[in-house]
């Protein structure tokens, strides 16, 4: 019999910057020039991402090319993430990324929620779910999953900084 190591996934930061910037930024699901994963660890460093499907619609679909290193190391060079609800009024969305984008993980749902704060900023929480197969990989799929999690709030802090400091420049 097949073991299946069940993860689940966690992180939450600080994001300076209006709720209603954050979400619309966050729903144009086919854009990433926000993201900076930083790495290029293991073929899995984001080349380039596009929409398929309508803007606006649910669901539509965010494609993520991440090149020749990923295949090299058992990933897809594209991987699909399909958002399945979009909630406006919660700021809460949850996607599902089935496609075999790392190896050994199935069946990986995520949740994206977005808290106003009363600085002005806004509060992301990240979970997600997951199986792992073969089981012995959970941990460190967990754990590279974290580090994504966090390079996701760090990016668009980082975004919103630059923004804000370049609107006061003008």
């Amino acid at each position: 019999m097949v073991k299946v190591h069940r993860v689940s996934g966690f992180h939450q930061g600080k994001i300076d910057a209006n709720i209603e910037d954050v979400w619309a930024l966050v729903t144009d699901w086919g854009s990433l020039a926000w993201y900076d994963d930083g790495t290029n660890t293991e073929g899995m460093k984001l080349m380039e991402s596009w929409l398929e499907g309508e803007p606006g619609a649910v669901p539509r679909t965010r494609v993520m090319s991440r090149g020749d290193g990923a295949v090299e190391h058992g990933a897809p060079e594209e991987n699909r993430e399909v958002l399945l609800v979009e909630d406006h009024v919660a700021h809460r969305l949850y996607y599902d990324a089935t496609d075999g984008f790392a190896p050994g993980i199935r069946n990986y749902m995520a949740s994206w929620c977005f808290d106003e704060l009363d600085d002005g900023g806004c509060l992301m929480t990240i979970s997600s779910n997951f199986d792992c197969v073969p089981a012995d990989i959970g941990e460190q799929h967990g754990a590279m999953l974290h580090g994504v999690y966090v390079s996701i709030v760090a990016s668009l802090q980082k975004y919103f900084t630059k923004a804000q400091a370049n609107a006061r420049m003008v």
